[in-house]
Order: C-alpha cells, then sequence, then structure tokens
C-alpha cells in the first residue's frame, strides 16, 4: 500500500461509509479489501485467495467469506463457482450504464443543493478538499480526493439511502479506472483540469447558476468517460 502523505490524508470510500459500521471485524476485513481495490492494488481480475487474505488480514476464514459477499453485491467482487473470488472485471455496458448512473445522480444532487440554505457555509469543508487536491503529488492520494469530492457534495442533501449509493458508483467508477489503466499497462496519472472544474462546480453553486452548475458538472463527468 502506498504511505506517501497524501494518501495517508485522503479519505478512503470505506472512511465515508456510516460510522455504524466500522466497529465490527466484518467490516474491518471488507474495508481493506474494498480500499485495496479503489485504490488499485487489487487489479481488475486479480484472485482473491481466501487463505491468503485470512493471512494478510489476521481474521478467518468466515469473515473473508462475509467480506466477499458484501462486495459481491456492490460489484466490486465477483464470486464463480468452484473457482473462488476474483476482482470485478466491468464490460462496456457496465461502464457506461455506472456513468450515465453517476450523470443523472449528480444533476439530481446539484439541483437539491441548489435550493438549500446556508450553502456557501456547507460548501467550506469542499473548498478546503479542493485545496489538498491541488497540492497531492501521488496518483492515489489524489484519485481518493477526486472521488470524495463527488460523495461529499451528496453527504450535503443528508439522505442516506443517496449518499449510500454515491458511495458505490463512485468505487465503481475507480474500478472501470483500474480496468483501462491495466490495458494501457500504466498507472492513473494525476488530471490537473479535475480540482479546477472542482472548484468551478462550487462556485456556480454558491453564485446560484443552478442550470450551469448542472451543466458544467454533466460535462465534468462526460470528460472522465471519454478519458
Amino acid at each position: 500500500m502506498n504511505t506517501d502523505n497524501d494518501t495517508l490524508h485522503a479519505p478512503t470510500p470505506s472512511s465515508m461509509m456510516p460510522a455504524g459500521r466500522h466497529d465490527s471485524e466484518l467490516f474491518r476485513v471488507y474495508a481493506l479489501i474494498l480500499d485495496g481495490i479503489t485504490d488499485h492494488v487489487l487489479l481488475p481480475g486479480k484472485k482473491l485467495t481466501e487463505s491468503e487474505l485470512c493471512r494478510q488480514m489476521v481474521c478467518s476464514r468466515n469473515t473473508v467469506r462475509g467480506a466477499l459477499s458484501l462486495l459481491a453485491h456492490d460489484k466490486i467482487v465477483d464470486l464463480q463457482p468452484n473457482r473462488g473470488a476474483f476482482v470485478h472485471v466491468p464490460d462496456l455496458k457496465e461502464m457506461q450504464d455506472v456513468f450515465n448512473a453517476r450523470i443523472e445522480m449528480e444533476s439530481m444532487i446539484l439541483n437539491l443543493l441548489s435550493d438549500m440554505p446556508d450553502l456557501e457555509t456547507r460548501l467550506q469543508l469542499l473548498y478546503a478538499m479542493i485545496e489538498r487536491e491541488e497540492q497531492a503529488s501521488d496518483s492515489v492520494g489524489w484519485n481518493r480526493l477526486s472521488n470524495a469530492f463527488h460523495v461529499e457534495l451528496a453527504r450535503l442533501i443528508d439522505n442516506n439511502v443517496l449518499f449510500d449509493i454515491m458511495n458505490t458508483l463512485c468505487a465503481r467508477s475507480s474500478l472501470i479506472v483500474a480496468v483501462f489503466d491495466a490495458q494501457r499497462n500504466e498507472k492513473r496519472a494525476i488530471n490537473p483540469h479535475t480540482h479546477s472544474e472542482h472548484r468551478e462546480i462550487l462556485d456556480l453553486l454558491v453564485n446560484g447558476k443552478r442550470n450551469r452548475v448542472v451543466k458544467v458538472m454533466r460535462k465534468h463527468l462526460s470528460a472522465c468517460v471519454e478519458r
């Protein structure tokens, strides 16, 4: 695992899940596997051997099986009869469906945010996150912060179901990026345009530009698909 300061201080998908889930051994193992996949340490198609996971995570086989079952439910892992568990490899339709779902979901989130009081105050955490994104020097930390920006936008709506959906969609987006990186045999590079686009989205929200901010978000996510 990357231990650079940027990475250590960037929120992982598991760290943003509801706090009530964090106090179990099952969640600990689920979180370690999920974050390993979204950090592109465990690559698409990799076999996840139960005995190896038990050794690395110092836990029982039942705990590993439970965690893999939850990850399979989230479409992050595939459980194949008589073969075992593998990091999920999404096909082209699934990739399109994930990003199309994100485009529609995040457009709705921006419309909901536009009606909220004290929006500028609520967005201060996200402005601070963008500053850290601008300073990120390693791809893992930058990728975490980039995904967290979109998840934290959803958190502001204070709808737990919506928040969980966005967290899962962003995790699946990271998996999609890992597929293409593996095909190109390269690590994901930091995109210098992302944080400026994130800042533009917040500025438009603060200034009440409802229609414009939705257009910018849709363009931002469409550009991710193209890349």
